[in-house]
């Protein structure tokens, strides 16, 4: 048999109120604030000089700017830490510190540094879809996240926004686990719904899905395709 392989175990980290190091300034540590200031995490970044995005956050107060060099002590508390700077030194004494201070670390650009990797993140509303390569090509991964956003419209973050108001519909209205599962793996499984919503039906479908949820509480099962595609009283589909 052969040597074992090692895969990244993906997993999407909940960051709010976490205290995130960034060390360095430039374009790449720009990047990741972009990326961690969605999540709620609380953002520090010590360098001497940062990106002008970076100290327009800083203004802003939605990032903390440690206006210095880095020193020992400043991953004291971190959930996080990145090390995005172009000196190696300072980078492997960062990954140190962080190990010390038990901090997730990501050293850019250096694998056997990184405790996790930033994967190619693309955001649909709510929807979220993270590429990687292992650290193998980056630039594949933002390839792949193009052609993704080229085929995940608009449509699908309302459709996961949609589906999280309904949850607490499902699970007053159908009291098992089995039955919310059947539930949900069969509207997954239909096409109507994005289409209602590419042709801004979406209170239409709104209102159809949670008749389908009143039915089924009631012993009824899925009522099919058409109970979205067709809600009552709905105009007809234009062509397409």
């Amino acid at each position: 048999m052969g040597g074992v392989r090692e895969f990244h175990y993906p997993v999407y980290l909940d960051l709010r109120g976490r205290d995130c190091v960034v060390v360095g300034g430039g374009d790449v540590a720009y990047g990741k604030v972009l990326g961690l200031l969605p999540c709620g995490a609380r953002v520090r970044v010590v360098s001497p000089e940062v990106h002008p995005g970076i100290a327009r956050f800083a203004a802003r107060g939605r990032v903390a700017w440690e206006r210095r060099p880095y020193r020992p002590g400043d991953l004291r508390g971190a959930f996080l830490a990145i090390a995005a700077t172009d000196d190696t030194a300072l980078n492997e004494r960062v990954h140190e510190e962080a190990l010390v201070e038990k901090a997730l670390v990501n050293v850019v650009d250096v694998p056997e540094r990184c405790q996790f990797i930033a994967a190619a993140i693309f955001r649909r509303g709510r929807l979220t879809a993270a590429i990687s390569t292992g650290g193998a090509s980056p630039a594949l991964a933002a390839r792949l996240k193009r052609e993704l956003a080229a085929f995940w419209g608009p449509e699908y973050g309302q459709l996961t926004s949609l589906y999280r108001r309904l949850r607490p519909l499902v699970l007053e209205r159908i009291p098992t686990v089995e039955g919310r599962k059947r539930f949900w793996l069969r509207l997954a499984a239909r096409d109507e719904p994005l289409r209602l919503l590419r042709e801004c039906r979406r209170a239409d479908l709104e209102a159809a899905l949670r008749r389908e949820v009143e039915g089924w509480g009631e012993g009824g099962a899925l009522a099919g395709a058409e109970a979205a595609a067709e809600p009552a009283g709905a105009p007809a589909p234009r062509a397409r």
